[in-house]
């Protein structure tokens, strides 16, 4: 019985790592009610979340509010650029299918390739910003580089990406269990998934000196 609560039994690693999850996923909700810190919290959520998977046990709140607050600006005016672009790309759409024509039809494939190339940069430009220090412009053309140069992991998170969008289409209930986890813990699993990739990514590009991730 004693061994159950032994806080190295796998069981209780596994329990204290979901708690861990649970908390990050509220402290990031929080922190992007303003919606304007969005991109900030994506950082503080990826800079505890490659903690997480190196086995490192940060401090939640410590280490979530440390990658928030050195990357506030960068990470503020990466995400208001890049929410510029999806709403650009958005009007766009709604203007060829308003037009409708066979003339834009090549048109119409091209803004969503540019779309899938945006999506993909906003998966990466966020934890590259949390672990390295770069401009942001150096931060958009390492995550393009990244994103072509580890195509397998990038379709990988691409596929996570599709079975959580394909779930929320199934049916209302399918829909609501998303949106329920999500509020629990389903952004920071996500983003802990996400971070096994980056770390295998990110160990190609360290010396540790170089990055981000001194405490």
């Amino acid at each position: 019985m004693n061994n159950l609560f032994n806080l190295d039994n796998p069981v209780m690693q596994f329990l204290s790592r979901i708690f861990d999850l649970v908390v990050l996923n509220v402290i990031f909700l929080i922190f992007c009610i303003p919606v304007v810190t969005i991109g900030a919290s994506l950082s503080g959520l990826y800079y505890v979340s490659l903690k997480l998977v190196r086995g490192e046990e940060p401090y939640i709140w410590r280490n979530f509010f440390k990658g928030f607050r050195q990357n506030f600006r960068q990470g503020t005016v990466i995400w208001i650029l890049l929410a510029a672009a999806a709403v650009l790309l958005r009007m766009d759409f709604q203007i060829i299918n308003a037009l409708d024509t066979g003339v834009f039809a090549v048109v119409r494939v091209l803004l969503w390739v540019i779309s899938g190339v945006l999506f993909c940069v906003f998966l990466y430009i966020f934890p590259v910003i949390s672990h390295f220090v770069c401009s942001t412009k150096q931060a958009f053309k390492n995550a393009f580089l990244m994103i072509i140069g580890f195509l397998p992991y990038t379709a990988a998170m691409l596929a996570v990406c599709g079975v959580i969008l394909a779930l929320c289409m199934v049916s209302a209930k399918t829909f609501a269990l998303v949106i329920a986890v999500s509020g629990l813990c389903g952004y920071s699993v996500i983003a802990f998934i996400f971070c096994i990739f980056f770390d295998r990514i990110f160990c190609r590009y360290e010396p540790k000196e170089d990055a981000k991730q001194e405490d």
